[in-house]
């Protein structure tokens, strides 16, 4: 199928400010995200819908759900992606081990969401078209990006714009 630029200027992911900052200060502010095409469609699956995901964070981080599942799912993510940065020497043993610090000492405020807005023209060459086994569903439409760079993104972050309207659990993730 391949990716139209033209017709799709911008990809949109959503990420945590915890696993953006890990990246930004460990990794050379290079980011792993998975993306689609529409901010909010409702031909998207809800967990590859950009606008729900933010939502599902947001709910959670509000009212200290432990039984939903993206947290959980974000921090294996983060924990996943620093054991593949030691293996390949981009980060050090020391580095890792902070890294799993900072996880397991994460509040529900690190868990608010960011929003990537990808340039899909400066990605032409690098997205990956998402198998469709490993999709929401047959005909969701995903993309990853392992590489992107601080240049062809820009995010916003929902802390910063609601940091001081909404109510958030104050707690660590797990309590």
């Amino acid at each position: 199928m391949g990716l139209d630029v033209k017709k799709n200027s911008f990809l949109y992911s959503v990420g945590t400010h915890l696993a953006y900052k890990i990246a930004k200060r460990y990794y050379g502010n290079i980011h792993y995200v998975w993306c689609t095409t529409e901010f909010n469609s409702s031909k998207q699956p809800p967990t590859s819908n950009p606008a729900t995901i933010c939502k599902r964070y947001l709910e959670q981080i509000t009212t200290g759900d432990r039984h939903t599942k993206e947290i959980e799912n974000n921090i294996a993510g983060i924990l996943k992606g620093a054991k593949a940065k030691l293996d390949s020497g981009v980060i050090s043993k020391k580095e890792y081990y902070e890294i799993r610090s900072i996880v397991s000492a994460a509040e529900y405020e690190a868990f608010f969401p960011v929003l990537y807005i990808v340039e899909s023209k400066k990605v032409k060459d690098r997205y990956v078209e998402v198998m469709v086994s490993d999709r929401a569903s047959d005909d969701a439409v995903e993309y990853k990006i392992e590489d992107l760079q601080e240049n062809e993104f820009e995010i916003i972050s929902f802390k910063d714009i609601l940091s001081s309207v909404v109510n958030i659990v104050d707690k660590k993730v797990g309590e």
